[in-house]
């Protein structure tokens, strides 16, 4: 890759490790998305009302994206039909609470750049791509004022202790693709996002003859006429919301229209040169149910959640969360329909355990389980327990991730908390309902066949399994599973590197690395490891739901900032002239 700068100095060094120079103090950040944003935000702010007698601040960022901000999902160029999954009024690169606003939130951003967008719930990622890369240009203008800030447009593949200073902190050298070296840096802030690869990606290992499109994104270069062609039967391993986007992109993406009937109904059109069908295939046989519209839980429902949550948050024990979770959904659907709380309570805990109320068990279910969570959606008066389910778990979350992140559990309760996650999951953060409409409509048009999820045909590395004599075979198969979130299973040579040494850990049972509540790196042996911080994706189960753009939900970015420049503080008071010792050891000493 050539190194192209956009926004700051450009790095190109040659393989060398740099000694610390007087009194500059340097710190590295891995990755550029917006969790990198976020940290950086908070340092700005912080580095801004330091003494000018305090060491001097060098920041290199390091990533091959060449548009610093938007990471992996966000990119401007892809297609407008692509949505964020989650509403606009989250999205503010903001620090929550801080006075001084840098940058406006997405709403303010799209009053003046896109106009088009104020009634956009949904809006197109790559909006909100635009968005963060302006949001990150706004930041860095800031952060030059009290720091100099480099970019080094490659991945890094190795992160190893490079020395320690005279005053026991260890130092930390980066190596990129390409075998060069960078460094020493006295903090390095990992913050990678998605794996594009992954162990159980069909790529690995793929014996079929059938011509495998091994990922979903970018869809511009995965789902063209070339890889899929016109009138092809489309196998696709996955029907969550990567699947989704690969309808979207196979069908509107060509040039296909939905058309509004009115009554919340979508029709569709073809342009002819979509696929003849497209065969989704998961684990459980089911789509995920829409989301609501906004404002669509009722003043009853909410002021439920909100006792619900004070009693979450008192919960010390992993059995107490998930019954306050389960009889909060009782609690909902008995509030908004005739049942008896007694019949409440099992069609909640028969939903939970089947995956949709018992009157969805038909021969089209998968169908009827979205067609009823999309009347749901549109008509609060119709809900059901699925929708008590859905509501309960987004309502509760804030307090979920409150209560358990940064906790040990025994391997039984995390395996049961996991489970009734995954569960949820299908239930409150599905599609936005637009997205839910054109899925059911691109079903009763036939472009979408779900025969395959009714009859449990699977996908593996030897190809399809289970489909009829009568079904035709697939002319190319689409893996749309994306890489799981954490570092236990990652196949960066980062990561694996660091959990091999020891550096990192992972709890038991669990994905994302351990770490402090401020980001620091926890070791095997339970040690805050001096000098290396992860945020997001990498500590997800750690932290739960770090892999959001939802700012308010997690502190960990103001309180790695404010860790930050406490070491800086510190060094500037006691180390005017630091100095480089001897080689570290594997694992740097906790602070």
């Amino acid at each position: 890759m050539t190194d192209v700068p956009r926004s700051g100095r450009q790095l190109n060094r040659a393989a060398q490790v740099e000694p610390a120079v007087g009194a500059t103090f340097r710190i590295a950040v891995v990755g550029s998305g917006p969790k990198a944003l976020f940290a950086l935000e908070s340092l700005s702010r912080r580095l801004s009302k330091r003494t000018q007698d305090e060491p001097r601040v060098q920041i290199t960022v390091f990533d091959g994206n060449p548009s610093p901000g938007v990471g992996a999902a966000y990119s401007p160029e892809q297609p407008e039909f692509l949505r964020l999954n989650v509403t606009s009024e989250i999205v503010d690169v903001h620090e929550p609470g801080a006075s001084g606003r840098l940058v406006p939130d997405f709403l303010g951003w799209a009053a003046v750049n896109a106009p088009h967008l104020h009634r956009e719930t949904y809006p197109p990622r790559a909006d909100v791509g635009r968005y963060l890369r302006t949001a990150w240009a706004v930041v860095e203008r800031r952060m030059a004022t009290v720091a100099e800030v480099d970019h080094v447009f490659k991945r890094v593949v190795a992160a190893e202790p490079a020395a320690l200073t005279q005053h026991g902190r260890s130092s930390w050298t980066l190596n990129t693709a390409d075998s060069r070296g960078y460094g020493p840096y006295h903090e390095v802030l990992l913050c990678t996002g998605h794996d594009d690869d992954h162990a159980g990606a069909l790529s690995h290992g793929w014996r079929s003859p059938t011509p495998l499109v091994p990922a979903v994104f970018p869809v511009e270069n995965n789902l063209g006429e070339d890889q899929v062609p016109s009138g092809s039967t489309v196998a696709v391993r996955g029907a969550a919301l990567t699947f989704v986007d690969a309808a979207l992109a196979l069908t509107q993406g060509r040039g296909g229209v939905f058309i509004d009937r009115g009554q919340d109904r979508f029709t569709y059109l073809r342009a002819g040169n979509e696929p003849a069908r497209i065969l989704p295939v998961s684990r459980d046989g089911l789509l995920l149910d829409a989301k609501p519209v906004v404002g669509g839980v009722p003043e009853d429902v909410q002021a439920l959640l909100v006792e619900a949550r004070v009693r979450l948050r008192a919960s010390s024990e992993m059995s107490q969360v998930l019954a306050c979770v389960e009889s909060t959904a009782v609690s909902i659907l008995h509030q908004r329909t005739i049942r008896a709380s007694s019949d409440a309570e099992w069609q909640i805990s028969y939903t939970l355990r089947n995956g949709g109320p018992p009157e969805s068990e038909r021969l089209d279910r998968a169908r009827r389980v979205l067609a009823m969570s999309v009347r749901a959606a549109e008509h609060p008066e119709s809900t059901g327990p699925a929708w008590a389910l859905g509501r309960a778990w987004a309502g509760l979350y804030p307090a979920i991730v409150e209560n358990l992140s940064f906790r040990e559990f025994e391997q039984r309760e995390w395996a049961e908390f996991s489970a009734l996650a995954r569960a949820m999951e299908r239930f409150a953060f599905g599609p936005p309902l637009v997205n839910a409409r054109k899925i059911l409509a691109l079903v009763e048009a036939g472009v979408i066949d779900l025969s395959w999820m009714r009859a449990g045909v699977t996908i593996d590395g030897d190809g399809v399994h289970g489909p009829s004599d009568e079904d035709p075979e697939p002319d190319v198969v689409v893996d749309a599973v994306l890489a799981p979130p954490g570092v236990s299973g990652s196949q960066q040579p980062l990561y694996r590197d660091l959990l091999e040494r020891g550096v990192l850990s992972v709890p038991s049972g669990r994905r994302g690395a351990r770490v402090t509540e401020s980001g620091q790196a926890v070791d095997a042996v339970g040690e805050a490891v001096a000098g290396l911080s992860l945020l997001g994706r990498a500590t997800e189960d750690y932290v739960i739901g770090h892999d959001t753009l939802n700012r308010s939900l997690h502190p960990q970015p103001q309180r790695w900032a404010e860790r930050v420049v406490q070491v800086l503080t510190e060094r500037g008071a006691t180390c005017p002239t630091d100095s480089i010792a001897a080689a570290a050891p594997t694992t740097a000493p906790a602070e």
